[in-house]
C-alpha cells in the first residue's frame, strides 16, 4: 500500500512542481516562470492525453486494455515481460464471477501493442499460462486509461494453479 501511495505522489509531483514554482515566480523570483508555465503545460497535455485514452509511462504501472466497465474488469489485457497476456474471468457453476483470471499468453509479434484485442483467431495461437486471483491484482482508472499495479501483476502471475 505504501508503493500505491508514493506512485500517486509520483503523479501529482509535476502540476504540484509547476504551482510551485508559479507562486515563487510570482512573488519573488521572476526567472523561474518559464520553468512554471512548462511543468504546467506538460501536465496539462498528459491530461488531455489520458483523457482522449492514451495510455501515459506511469512508474509502477501496467497500461491495460480492459473489457467490461466495472472496477474490476471482466477481462484485460497487458503486455509484461515480452508477452501478450489475456486475462479472463469464467462463470463459476452457480452463475457468478470466478474469483481467478484464466491466463493466456502469447509471444509478442511486430506492433503487438497495438493489436491488444480478444482473441478471435484459433485458441493455439493463445496458450493457457495458468490462474491469477482476482483479488491480487491492484487496478487503477485515469480519465479513460486503466493500469494495473506493477507489482500485483507480478504478484499475481507468480501464483499459479
Amino acid at each position: 500500500m505504501r508503493n500505491e501511495t508514493a506512485w500517486r505522489l509520483v503523479d501529482v509531483a509535476l502540476p504540484a512542481l509547476g504551482l510551485g514554482l508559479l507562486l515563487i515566480g510570482a512573488a519573488a523570483e521572476p526567472r523561474v516562470l518559464p520553468l512554471a508555465w512548462t511543468a504546467l503545460g506538460l501536465a496539462f497535455i498528459g491530461w488531455v492525453a489520458e483523457a482522449d485514452g492514451l495510455a501515459l509511462p506511469r512508474p509502477g504501472r501496467v497500461p491495460i486494455r480492459p473489457y467490461g466497465c466495472w472496477q474490476t474488469p471482466l477481462a484485460f489485457s497487458a503486455c509484461h515481460a515480452g508477452r501478450e497476456l489475456l486475462f479472463s474471468r469464467e462463470e463459476d457453476e452457480h452463475g457468478a464471477w470466478a474469483s481467478e483470471y484464466t491466463v493466456r499468453e502469447r509471444p509478442r509479434g511486430r506492433g503487438a501493442e497495438a493489436s491488444l484485442v480478444l482473441p478471435v483467431t484459433p485458441a493455439g495461437e493463445w496458450a493457457l499460462r495458468g490462474h491469477a486471483p482476482v483479488a491480487a491484482l491492484r487496478f487503477e482508472h485515469h480519465e479513460r486509461v486503466s493500469y494495473v499495479t506493477r507489482a500485483s501483476l507480478e504478484r499475481a502471475l507468480g501464483v499459479r494453479s
